[in-house]
């Protein structure tokens, strides 16, 4: 995992969702951007051919703050 890119008050974390979900605090993040594979195998690529299961969702919730903001596009 990359080291976060800190942008004026906000905190840019990239990487795999799954490795760096499990590392933050409960209640910690007030908006979350994810562009999760939609098993569509797109283009035949791998990457596409899964989607994100129930614990990729339990964990954004779990860090998510009480009306924090999800776009999962």
């Amino acid at each position: 995992m990359a080291d976060p890119v800190i942008i004026g008050n906000a905190t840019i974390y990239c990487g795999d969702c799954l490795e760096i979900l499990p590392t933050l605090a409960a209640d910690s993040m007030d908006s979350i951007v994810s562009d999760p594979p939609y098993g569509l195998a797109f283009m035949g690529k791998e990457w596409d051919h899964g989607v994100p299961g129930v614990h990729f969702w339990q964990e954004a919730l779990r860090v998510a703050k009480p009306g924090a903001y999800l776009l999962a596009f």
